[in-house]
């Protein structure tokens, strides 16, 4: 009986161990998923700005503050070539919610209200409770403030044009609709400072995990759309997390989401967790109901904090070698590209276009995609990157049916961002 006794203790501290060292690896994981998070990425939107509410596309991104605590979030609306072109912050209570319209914010300038002097409810902390976060009067300074002309027609034409000031320097492509991503932060104070200024890394940016979100996309127009999907903002963790803003804590990723955006002498000091390179994707074309597939595309840019606008043009053309994307049919046969492809730091494309490889001739109207995204840029000698490594991507897939039914979800990631040498072929 003694015996059995020991091997059972044994047995529950083995297992009692081997718990910690499972829990301890998953606080450095570099695997994504959607977990309370310190950074929130919605990496692809669109929004037409001429049209009215009633049948205009339009993207709403929600944002969840799952603490006691207040907090202030950064929104950060990039072009499809990675240009900031706005950002405005946002003031939550404790387990407070906010949901944002691009079509209110690109199409008619209206920022949302927002304002520290908000009543928190029976459960959540003091608005003053964050001892990592100070609240001033910008809070309250241009918050509901609508956008007005000149600077409107502005914010709208580097979203559908691409152009800022000079045609020759363009800080987006150009298309019909207002396209880019967002990213959102939460900081320690409204400011008006910029992502592109090492400030906002070094004195505004924090380390909280404390944001969940997701999107939906409307196309409420019954001649080119009347569908909508859902899926959640890619949650991207800090780790080591908490603390104030500016701490520099050893940070076990080997490379950071905002890698090319700090400050030379302190790489990785956002602490936000790498996206990966490698995925697998469905998709279905055709058939009796008419099937059609949409792959969403977020590309990590090239370029760095430059505030030189001509700099932007080389986010343009990220490259995909020909070599890493294979299309597979529902009867494993494989199809590779004719010659490499590029596109900008963000977009859609239909699984039917040219960027991907035709289908076999087996006729099957579905299977999967396996693509290596990695550019390149992360080895060459001029790379804005810290390191060698390959470039960050994500993928969702979005799926349509008979013109009126549709449905969102993330891509299969095959290896994380912190995989260093991603497998670039099947």
């Amino acid at each position: 009986m003694k015996r059995l006794l020991t091997v059972a203790a044994t047995l529950v501290l083995a297992l009692t161990a081997s718990a910690a060292e499972v829990s301890m690896e998953n606080n450095t994981s570099c695997d994504i998923g959607p977990y309370p998070a310190a950074t929130l990425l919605l990496p692809y939107f669109e929004v037409d700005i001429n049209a009215p509410t009633t049948t205009a596309v339009n993207t709403i991104y929600t944002v969840v503050n799952t603490s006691k605590y207040p907090q202030i979030i950064r929104s950060t609306i990039w072009t499809d070539l990675g240009y900031p072109v706005a950002w405005f912050d946002s003031f939550l209570t404790g387990y407070d919610v906010i949901s944002v319209s691009l079509y209110e914010v690109i199409a008619r300038g209206r920022f949302p209200l927002t304002t520290a002097t908000t009543v928190p409810g029976s459960m959540s902390a003091p608005n003053d409770a964050n001892p990592n976060m100070r609240v001033d009067s910008w809070c309250q300074q241009f918050s509901g403030t609508p956008i007005i002309e000149p600077v409107l027609g502005r914010f709208q034409r580097q979203l559908t044009t691409g152009v800022r000031d000079d045609p020759n320097c363009p800080v987006g492509t150009k298309h019909d609709h207002a396209i880019g991503y967002v990213t959102v932060d939460v900081i320690n104070s409204c400011s008006v400072v910029s992502p592109m200024e090492a400030e906002y890394w070094t004195d505004a940016l924090l380390y909280d995990n404390v944001l969940t979100g997701e999107y939906v996309r409307i196309n409420p127009d019954p001649e080119s759309g009347n569908y909508a999907g859902a899926n959640p903002l890619v949650h991207i963790r800090a780790i080591p997390e908490g603390g104030n803003a500016g701490t520099t804590p050893p940070v076990a990723f080997p490379y950071t989401f905002y890698d090319r955006y700090t400050p030379l002498g302190a790489r990785k000091m956002d602490r936000r967790q790498p996206l990966p390179s490698t995925f697998a994707a469905r998709w279905i074309e055709g058939g009796p109901t008419g099937f059609e597939t949409n792959l969403t595309i977020w590309r990590e840019g090239v370029v760095g904090s430059t505030k030189n606008v001509c700099d932007y043009g080389r986010n343009k053309d990220l490259t995909v070698s020909k070599k890493t994307l294979i299309r597979f049919d529902e009867h494993e046969n494989a199809t590779a590209s004719a010659a490499d492809v590029s596109m900008p730091a963000t977009a859609a494309i239909p699984s039917s276009s040219h960027f991907f490889p035709v289908a076999s001739p087996s006729g099957d109207h579905a299977g999967w995609m396996w693509m290596s995204l990695d550019n390149g840029s992360g080895r060459g000698e001029k790379s804005a990157y810290s390191i060698q490594r390959p470039s960050q991507n994500w993928i969702i897939v979005q799926m349509y049916s008979e013109g009126r039914y549709a449905v969102d979800f993330d891509a299969t990631w095959i290896a994380n961002g912190c995989t260093l040498t991603p497998p670039i072929a099947p």
